[in-house]
């Protein structure tokens, strides 16, 4: 009997034991977020370990943060999510493959309705094949401009060019008076999408250009594509534009060293100007055939389908929670990289000037649309305007040159 006993004694140690280990056994959550942090300050990396460090021991978990180059980050998302040992919670751009494929998970079940409702883009985004949103939608802000006001001086230009017209003849001015570069743009950056987003889909929009049909479908070779193109063409032909086709950062990097009087970018470039020592001042847009219009997009934080396959799911929504509540997003819109507020919790705005203007203008900016096939057929949009650049393409041609390549390659 009292061995009996010791052995039920034993067998009780033996499984406490295991008990023990299986709850003190560590999840681990992997998130992948790009890059944003190209200056001084905190590095991506040490700004989101510190994001994760008290979630870790909350939930007993190791989070391991993979920050993503931007180059090629739409395939490496894409590849990511098909492998098993892949991200559990993601940063997405282009969506729409992603959504086709399956490859993220329905978040509706895991997120409450107080947290849905705090997201301010919430209903515009994409729905899987279960009627689920499969994002939480961000605000990436508008792809702003910027001029310097001393070379406009220089020049004897006393008002901002605005409408196409006024600015090209602006353009020609600043050159012949100053010797000084008047407009790059960035046509070489490393994706077709980096590089439409400030250079192309902006004017588009100004030229009243819709993007997709009443199918859903990309299209462009209409009136005001052409109409953007000839517009484009026209700075090649004034020689205003570079003979090289300009890097991501080249143009931004001129502006910032007084080089450049105009220029696109991002809107949180302002501070490495006036660092620089460069007199400048925003402009919203440009003042197209319709009028005003700048572009934004809504890239978007989702959690893999993969993660419920690894038993991830609850905390990978925990995460992204987490990652998207606006006392995170305020931190990192202020310590790392500026963005417009996408919750109704988060409060900093950087500048309040800049976001004066862009509320002034809300009913100008528009979304660029996700399609099918989106990163490729900016791809070859991209490499066309290029060969126009080059005097090997007219405006026309790259239209029909580009969705008949998008006709037959990609749609098939």
């Amino acid at each position: 009997m009292k061995r009996f006993v010791a052995l039920l004694l034993t067998c009780a140690l033996l499984i406490s034991c295991v008990s023990i280990a299986l709850a003190d056994e560590k999840k681990t959550l992997t998130v992948w977020i790009p890059q944003y942090q190209f200056g001084d300050g905190i590095s991506d990396q040490d700004f989101w370990d510190g994001v994760f460090d008290p979630f870790e021991e909350e939930n007993n978990c190791e989070v391991k943060v993979a920050i993503q180059p931007w180059g090629d980050y739409n395939t490496n998302i894409y590849t990511g999510l098909l492998n098993n040992d892949g991200p559990d919670v993601v940063y997405v751009t282009d969506n729409y493959d992603l959504v086709q494929a399956g490859l993220l998970l329905g978040l509706d079940s895991y997120l409450t309705d107080a947290q849905k409702d705090n997201y301010l883009l919430w209903s515009t985004g994409p729905i899987d094949a279960n009627g689920e949103h499969v994002i939480v939608p961000m605000d990436d802000g508008v792809a702003i401009g910027y001029y310097n006001t001393d070379i406009l001086a220089e020049a004897g230009i006393e008002a901002f060019p605005e409408d196409w017209d006024s600015f090209v003849e602006a353009c020609k001015t600043i050159q012949e008076k100053t010797g000084k570069q008047a407009f790059l743009q960035n046509w070489g950056a490393t994706t077709g999408t980096s590089a439409l987003m400030l250079a192309f889909w902006p004017y588009y929009f100004q030229a009243g250009g819709v993007m997709l049909d009443e199918n859903g479908q990309i299209a462009i070779n209409n009136e005001a594509g052409l109409k953007v193109l000839e517009f484009l063409k026209s700075f090649a032909d004034a020689g205003i534009f570079d003979e090289t086709i300009v890097s991501e950062s080249e143009s931004i990097d001129k502006f910032a060293n007084g080089e450049l009087a105009f220029v696109v970018a991002d809107l949180n470039k302002g501070k490495s100007f006036t660092n620089n020592g460069v007199n400048w001042e925003y402009f919203f847009s440009l003042k197209g055939p319709a009028g005003y219009g700048a572009r934004t997009a809504t890239d978007s934080f989702a959690i893999a389908s993969k993660a419920k396959e690894r038993g991830n799911d609850e905390l990978a929504a925990k995460a992204l929670a987490l990652i998207t509540s606006g006392e995170v997003m305020d931190r990192f819109h202020s310590e790392v990289f500026y963005l417009p507020p996408f919750t109704k919790d988060a409060t900093f705005v950087k500048d309040e000037t800049l976001y004066a203007l862009t509320s002034e203008h809300i009913d100008d900016v528009y979304v660029v649309s996700e399609f099918e096939g989106k990163a490729s057929f900016e791809k070859e949009l991209q490499a066309n305007i290029q060969m126009m650049f080059m005097g090997d393409l007219t405006p026309q041609e790259v239209l029909d040159n580009t969705m008949a390549y998008y006709a037959e390659q990609i749609k098939q």
